[in-house]
């Protein structure tokens, strides 16, 4: 396993190298968690452009494209009961 050989390889650096060893891995991870939490922004971003296409549609009583729904009526309905 990598970890393994990462471990293996520690041995033979001299210990007072092992800081610059510690803080590139450090701050490497860092950048990944970075990474992973700017993607987490990105992945819940509302898409404007998106809502408001689909609520003109709704005004327009246009349903094409909701196809998981079978029927539109009833699912507001339904959903106008859970608020209340």
């Amino acid at each position: 396993m990598i970890k393994d050989d990462i471990i293996n390889e520690l041995q033979f650096i001299p210990e007072n190298k092992l800081i610059e060893i510690y803080d590139l891995i450090h701050y490497f991870r860092l950048g990944l968690d970075s990474r992973k939490e700017k993607q987490a922004e990105e992945d819940l971003k509302i898409d404007t452009k998106m809502c408001l296409k689909t609520l003109e549609k709704i005004k327009q009583k246009d349903f094409s494209g909701f196809s998981e729904i079978e029927n539109i009526d009833e699912h507001i309905k339904n959903l106008r009961n859970e608020i209340n």
